[in-house]
């Protein structure tokens, strides 16, 4: 049996949670340099020829440190395009941003354009096609929560959600890597609505 009195159970419990608040942080932080330099990096050189020791040196973190979160530099590749994926969707789906869409295509073309030299370095690196079937995967969730709220009945739908999203992922990737490589013309804004026309063209048909 302890001494302590109850009241110091719910202080321990808030130091507890204040500490666990302040490593998230540093984690975060640590997990923010390491792909910030290994972008760098990227941008500079050919991925290949990019070791660790060089992204840490750049991001100023310890070797232990780095093997503590990651194995490799693709390891690092594919957490940070994690990250960036979740934190788009969380966005996305924050009040008044989606509005009757259900994907942020207007604000992906507009980061991946303004990131020009990383979608080049990416391409050079060879994994495009890698980071593209992880957004894929991330959209195709977005999207089938998106369905399942803004479509009354969707379970209803001839096609079902699980397959709409997925196949409408697919698309607005292939939409994105079109508009990157040959479309100087239409605005993300634009390409964004004819997108959202494409869907709920479809979606409606699925209902009839």
């Amino acid at each position: 049996m302890t001494n302590k009195s109850p009241d110091d159970v719910p202080k321990r419990a808030t130091r507890s949670r204040a500490a666990a608040r302040r490593e998230d942080r540093r984690v975060r932080r640590t997990r923010q340099a390491l792909g910030a330099a290994l972008i760098e990096l990227m941008v500079a050189e050919e991925f290949d020829a990019i070791t660790v020791q060089r992204v840490i040196e750049k991001a100023k973190v310890g070797r232990t440190t780095f093997y503590a979160h990651f194995t490799s530099t693709d390891d690092l590749l594919l957490s940070d395009a994690e990250r960036f994926f979740g934190m788009f969707a969380e966005y996305f789906e924050r009040p008044g941003v989606a509005g009757h869409r259900v994907a942020p295509v207007a604000e992906l073309l507009q980061h991946m354009r303004d990131l020009r030299e990383f979608q080049r370095a990416l391409d050079r690196s060879g994994r495009r096609e890698v980071l593209y079937d992880l957004m894929a995967g991330h959209l195709a969730k977005l999207i089938a929560r998106r369905i399942a709220l803004l479509v009354p009945d969707a379970q209803t739908l001839s096609v079902p959600v699980p397959v709409a999203s997925r196949m409408y992922a697919g698309a607005l990737v292939e939409l994105l890597r079109w508009s990157l490589d040959r479309d100087e013309t239409h605005s993300p804004t634009w390409v964004d609505a004819r997108y959202h026309e494409v869907v709920w063209l479809g979606l409606r048909g699925a209902r009839s």
